[in-house]
């Protein structure tokens, strides 16, 4: 899985293809590359809560499930990879990581 996750090119199509122009799916592919190895754990919760403050910084949507991204991407990275982000995410809020 994380090497699917990895496969992403950040080439935008997801953006493009989002109702709400979300950059989740690139986004959570990032996180979830490095999530799931044992390498990225140790800043994992931190990453998950940079990663998402910049998307907000940015102006970027939320994700409403509409799956276009997924439909759109060219190599196929799935919005699994969107729930796993949440997860981090909101694990990550729970802890006093900064």
């Amino acid at each position: 899985m994380s090497f699917d996750a990895a496969a992403c090119i950040g080439c935008g199509a997801c953006v493009a293809a989002c109702p709400n122009a979300s950059a989740m799916l690139f986004v959570s592919a990032k996180v979830s590359h490095l999530a799931l190895l044992p390498q990225g754990q140790p800043e994992s919760k931190r990453r998950a809560m940079n990663m998402v403050h910049q998307m907000d910084e940015e102006g970027f949507g939320m994700c409403s499930n509409v799956t276009a991204c997924e439909a759109e991407c060219p190599k196929g990275i799935s919005v699994e990879n969107i729930a796993r982000l949440n997860r981090e995410y909101i694990g990550a809020s729970f802890t006093s990581v900064k």
